[in-house]
């Protein structure tokens, strides 16, 4: 089925999936007359272009720190990179240079609403996101990036402490389920960052992972993963996690259009953390989406609002003019999905 598929995709996919198949998958170097034809294709994409526009003179991408592609910085690198440009392309190290020269003047903002706040309690504010971006573009040793990795291990090791979730959280009167003061749970930025990092990777780090999201699943079973995090009088949305990857059917689309684009993005980030075939909810969800894919049941049973949504989201083909880029569309984000879970 995986080289049947790769094949498909090389021969019908456009630039990017072309690209990243054989950058990331078939290890092809990036120098090649091949590939450089190909980046110089990417680069011309509208949607790229569009993006890159929204350029700084000094790198920095966007208007604030985070934000959907070409407003906020991270989703614009990630934009970028899920097109096929390289993370030690020039425009990325212009990124990263802009990321670290500190607060001054500028004409964006190096922050978000409510990123303060949620530095305050460890949940994903303005520090995580950097560190996210940073980390993303191999950047792993900066001091951003160190200093969340502390606090994700330190975040999944206390979680061991609580029992259930009233353990790190309270109802108000109106039904809103927020974090304790100093409480400590992990949420996606502390997972995300592990499963884009590797120097934190000793056998005691790995089995401390294992054991934590094993222990957060079991506790958070039957329950909504929305919680949120006041702020002194207000609340912020923070990072959460869903916890509740395993129990994902491609039925839920029915209800809710968004449900695989989500469920998806949260396999996609989690693809590199090394521990998912010693998780049962991890690998129950990495199986079902092995098997969508070999069924090819995830293009089949999606719906039209479904397909908009894969489409806004996920969607690396210039358009959906032809059969044949909708289907390759849809199965080569589930593919590399795959493809980095076996090599981790």
């Amino acid at each position: 089925m995986k080289n049947r598929m790769i094949d498909f995709l090389l021969e019908h996919g456009g630039c990017s999936i072309q690209y990243r198949i054989k950058r990331e998958i078939l290890n092809e170097e990036a120098a090649s007359s091949e590939l450089s034809c190909l980046q110089e294709q990417i680069r011309s994409k509208p949607r790229v272009k569009k993006v890159i526009s929204k350029r700084h003179p000094d790198g920095w991408i966007g208007e604030e720190l985070h934000g959907r592609p070409g407003q906020g910085l991270d989703s614009s690198v990630s934009f970028l990179l899920s097109q096929g440009i390289e993370r030690d392309s020039e425009l990325m190290k212009e990124v990263v240079s802009a990321l670290l020269r500190g607060k001054e003047d500028t004409p964006y903002r190096t922050t978000f609403k409510g990123g303060e706040a949620l530095d305050i309690g460890g949940r994903g504010g303005n520090k995580a996101v950097k560190a996210g971006i940073l980390a993303e573009l191999g950047e792993e040793d900066n001091v951003f990036v160190q200093d969340e990795l502390r606090t994700s291990l330190r975040y999944l090791r206390d979680s061991l402490e609580y029992e259930t979730i009233d353990d790190f959280s309270l109802v108000n009167k109106k039904g809103v389920r927020y974090y304790k003061p100093d409480s400590h749970f992990p949420g996606a930025n502390h997972l995300n960052l592990l499963s884009e990092t590797r120097g934190w990777r000793t056998d005691e780090n790995i089995e401390l992972v294992k054991r934590s999201l094993v222990h957060c699943m079991q506790i958070m079973q039957g329950h909504s993963h929305d919680i949120m995090f006041k702020a002194k009088s207000h609340f912020v949305g923070p990072f959460n996690f869903k916890w509740s990857l395993g129990d994902f059917d491609i039925s839920e689309i029915n209800q809710d259009s968004y449900a695989l684009v989500w469920w998806l993005r949260s396999l996609y980030k989690l693809s590199k953390l090394g521990v998912v075939n010693d998780v049962p909810e991890l690998k129950k969800a990495y199986d079902y989406l092995l098997q969508l894919v070999e069924s090819e049941e995830i293009v089949n049973l999606q719906n039209e609002a479904s397909l908009k949504r894969y489409k806004e989201i996920l969607s690396v083909e210039s358009s959906w003019r032809k059969q044949e880029s909708i289907y390759c569309d849809i199965m080569f984000y589930p593919i590399m999905i795959l493809y980095y879970v076996k090599q981790c």
